[in-house]
């Protein structure tokens, strides 16, 4: 009977291994922005956030993954000088939006910045709820209509 524990038990630790070098992010050394920063942004969307959003970003000296959740809506994760990050997004009409919260959001190389726009139709800027940690802070029109 214990050596089914201690099978379960390796098991388990295996598999936390396995997930942790399949779901990590980039090497310590291509996390370093070319200012020397290792700052970590990802801007996501909230549930209310209408299909057909498409996001890119440029970052020079930094790496920039871009992808999409769950739910389909766009992720665009910066690692390196995030501050220094263009992020643009367009929507299902062609519109083009652009990111503002990673310039002004507190950074720790700790622990990612998660950035999460709050969007509503009609409007031509949007709120960004920035969290880091235990801090959350809102920031008025920092996703806002460029044309």
């Amino acid at each position: 009977m214990r050596w089914i524990g201690i099978g379960v038990t390796a098991a388990a630790a295996a598999t936390m291994l396995l997930a942790d070098m399949a779901l990590a992010g980039p090497t310590s050394i291509s996390r370093v922005g070319a200012t020397g920063t290792r700052d970590q942004f990802v801007l996501r969307f909230d549930l209310l956030s209408p299909g057909g959003f498409s996001c890119a970003a440029d970052a020079p000296g930094s790496q920039v993954r871009s992808g999409r959740d769950l739910l389909g809506r766009p992720m665009i994760r910066v690692f390196g000088d995030a501050r220094a990050a263009v992020i643009t997004c367009t929507d299902a009409e062609g519109a083009r939006w652009q990111a503002t919260a990673n310039r002004t959001a507190p950074y720790t190389p700790a622990e990612p910045t998660y950035g999460t726009v709050v969007y509503r139709p009609g409007q031509p800027a949007m709120m960004t709820i920035v969290e880091l940690g235990d801090q959350t802070e809102y920031q008025h029109k920092t996703f806002v209509r460029v044309d």
